[in-house]
């Protein structure tokens, strides 16, 4: 059944000393983004300047609050205040207008009518990214995992990123191997435990074994493929 997903433009966020600034993507996004840069970067491949040398975080939290990286290189610019209470005599800049509100209407009806107006003034209401680094997907797109709040009260999503990473870490582990990689992942482990028991009845023949050995190998390959074709993306400022 096709879930709900539940769209927020804008997460402002606030850093004592700092101005409040938004974020168009979830946290775990970034989060990813660091942890997939930092293993590139410890692979000698190539990743943004402006993320600094990884290998002096071992937390992406430190590097989230860090004023020189993190939050700074994924923030939406300011905006300043888009509403302001003006006179007759306030200065207008091209794209503003001075409109009269009756104060004593019902709220909601001065919101409605006021959005009226807007749309007649054509404001945009897709609202394009200006951060610095941006992902390629929207943010409903991105299997970082989710909680209650982005999806209807109940759905969770996997966080395909983070297996995708801890399979490609499970291959360099093996030295290489996919299918010591699926074993070390417990892929194998039903499997291993009826053959080396001569249970192998229970999957018809050693053919048909092999067989889901194969799957499994090549689910590891998938995973390694989408963890370089990530590298690949970053090392041109974007991500997944």
């Amino acid at each position: 059944m096709r879930q709900k997903w539940t769209n927020r433009k804008l997460f402002t966020v606030k850093f004592t000393g700092r101005e409040p600034r938004a974020l168009l993507w979830r946290k775990p996004v970034y989060r990813e983004w660091f942890w997939y840069a930092k293993l590139a970067q410890e692979m000698r491949k190539k990743i943004p300047r402006a993320f600094g040398n990884l290998r002096k975080f071992d937390d992406f939290e430190e590097w989230w609050r860090d004023e020189r990286y993190g939050f700074e290189l994924f923030c939406e610019k300011s905006t300043g205040e888009l509403v302001t209470e003006a006179t007759s005599n306030t200065p207008l800049e091209t794209d503003e207008i001075l409109i009269k509100v009756n104060l004593k209407g019902d709220l909601e009806l001065i919101n409605r009518d006021i959005h009226k107006l807007l749309v007649t003034k054509d404001v945009n209401d897709d609202y394009t990214s200006t951060a610095r680094f941006q992902p390629s997907r929207q943010m409903k797109h991105i299997a970082v995992g989710a909680t209650d709040t982005e999806f209807e009260e109940g759905v969770k999503r996997q966080n395909k990123l983070g297996d995708y990473r801890t399979t490609y870490l499970a291959v360099r582990n093996c030295g290489g191997s996919y299918k010591d990689a699926a074993k070390e992942l417990g892929w194998l482990e039903e499997m291993d435990f009826y053959l080396q028991r001569g249970l192998i009845d229970k999957y018809d023949t050693l053919l048909q074994y092999q067989h889901i050995v194969d799957n499994k190998v090549k689910k590891v390959k998938r995973h390694v493929e989408q963890v370089e074709s990530i590298f690949t993306n970053i090392s041109n400022n974007t991500f997944p």
